[in-house]
């Protein structure tokens, strides 16, 4: 099920750029955030299988527009970014997403995976399930504390920083009270993007799996 590019406003009247795919009839829905490349092929192609799965599935992007393959580049704009303006593009997404008796979850790898726990914790009453893969983690007791759906972690286990920051993200969700599943892979930062040398197709594919059963209980 193809989708469509769309723009959005924010309640302060900034206009930003989607994708959207799926029925808006639909009584689940993805938000789907970018890594720091912006919005890529496979971002497109992950709103399309989850629309093909049944959900109603939006790609938010972050960047107005702006896309790269340097990470230089890209580091630079993750860097830059106005986290204020982009609070109010994730805000105006998760509304559109809003409708009666509609479950909503978030997703995101890397610099997404970020923005996917920053979604749950701007809109908590609305976002019923969490996915964050190989990010920064959040481990801020107190911000936790706001989540009202559990959290679906996963990680890649040739990052330095592992199993560390898996650690600490599971003992601040225990201290939060609120709900964690973990899973890690023998990959590296990246795993899940097909056009990275980094990409593991046997890792992409277990994670997707796991993502979709996670789904399929929370939503």
């Amino acid at each position: 099920m193809a989708g469509k590019e769309k723009r959005l406003r924010t309640a302060h009247g900034d206009e930003f750029s989607v994708y959207l795919a799926g029925s808006e009839l639909s009584r689940r829905a993805i938000l789907i955030l970018h890594e720091w490349w912006g919005i890529k092929p496979h971002n497109r192609d992950w709103a399309d299988r989850f629309a093909d799965l049944g959900y109603l599935a939006l790609v938010v992007d972050l960047y107005d527009g702006r896309v790269t393959d340097d990470p230089e580049e890209a580091g630079r704009w993750m860097r830059e970014l106005d986290q204020t303006l982009a609070d109010s593009k994730l805000r105006a997404a998760i509304e559109y997403l809003r409708l009666p008796g509609r479950r909503i979850a978030t997703y995101g790898c890397s610099f997404g995976g970020k923005e996917s726990m920053i979604t749950s914790l701007l809109e908590p009453d609305a976002v019923s399930a969490t996915v964050v893969a190989y990010c920064r983690m959040e481990t801020q007791v107190e911000k936790l504390r706001r989540l009202k759906g559990p959290v679906l972690a996963i990680y890649a286990e040739q990052e330095r920083n592992w199993p560390d920051k898996q650690q600490d993200f599971e003992a601040a969700m225990e201290q939060a009270g609120k709900i964690t599943e973990s899973v890690s892979y023998d990959a590296a930062h990246g795993f899940t993007n097909p056009a990275s040398p980094r990409y593991d197709a046997a890792a992409d594919q277990a994670a997707w799996d796991v993502t979709l059963d996670f789904f399929n209980r929370n939503l």
